[in-house]
């Protein structure tokens, strides 16, 4: 049950930073997608770290998911300026 709790909180935090700032449809889905990811690595690598909610650490597993975030968001812009 924590992992479906991790994805969640994945879900949202993609969600938050698709509300943060324009982007387009692919950049959605990357933010989404690294999220969910993001979040299950963090609860998969910390799971002793932080406080717990639903048996989910919820430091872990937001600060992966915003690290993955940007990282990916970083990178696919990267890649968009090197195409053009």
């Amino acid at each position: 049950m924590p992992w479906l709790a991790a994805v969640l909180m994945g879900f949202t935090v993609g969600v938050i930073t698709n509300a943060v700032g324009t982007h387009d449809r692919r950049q959605v889905r990357v933010h989404l997608i690294l999220g969910a990811a993001g979040a299950v690595i963090g609860q998969w690598l910390f799971s002793a770290v932080g406080p717990g909610i639903a048996g989910m650490r919820l430091l872990p597993v937001v600060g992966s998911a915003v690290t993955l975030i940007v990282v990916g968001s970083v990178l696919l812009q990267l890649r968009r300026v090197g195409q053009s």
